[in-house]
């Protein structure tokens, strides 16, 4: 395992991106998370991530549009279900999101395989669900380097985990 800095990804390399950095970039709470996206568009480095990856990011950010539109008090799903009304109201969530499409990223889609890979790095390494179809999806592909700002990452051995630092 190796930590460094978000902003020195070396040049021409594949990085996997989590959820967390798109949603900074996305809130502008973090300008090197926009900024290590827009090396992704420019090809400079080589972004890859997953449906499910960005399904995160979809939930997350549609609860963070309720959260800060007063249709909910907490970020939390719970408080959103059985609102479907308040749900069609949501409109800023979607179009941040399909940004990702278009920032020249590889988007990879899961299969049964990854699923009971994922089993064994839960197994091996103690992650949740997501987190270890993330490093099933690395492993698979040999994607050498993360990241995120998700600290559940720091004790894998074969991943370096690049963070942003320009959160508080």
């Amino acid at each position: 395992m190796s930590l460094d800095v978000l902003c020195s990804v070396p040049q021409g390399s594949d990085v996997f991106l989590d959820a967390n950095i798109f949603i900074y970039a996305f809130a502008r709470q973090s300008q090197q998370c926009h900024d290590l996206l827009a090396r992704c568009a420019r090809e400079e480095i080589f972004g890859i991530t997953t449906l499910e990856v960005i399904n995160e990011v979809t939930h997350r950010m549609m609860l963070a549009e309720a959260f800060a539109t007063g249709v909910i008090t907490k970020e939390n799903a719970r408080d959103l279900k059985g609102k479907p009304q308040a749900v069609q109201g949501l409109t800023q969530y979607w179009p941040q999101t399909i940004r990702i499409f278009g920032l020249n990223l590889l988007i990879l889609s899961s299969d049964q395989s990854r699923l009971h890979r994922a089993q064994t790095v839960r197994a091996s390494h103690g992650l949740l669900t997501n987190d270890s179809l993330l490093i099933a999806a690395m492993d698979e592909y040999g994607i050498p380097y993360l990241a995120t700002r998700d600290d559940d990452f720091d004790h894998l051995p074969d991943v370096t985990v690049f963070k942003p630092t320009d959160l508080p």
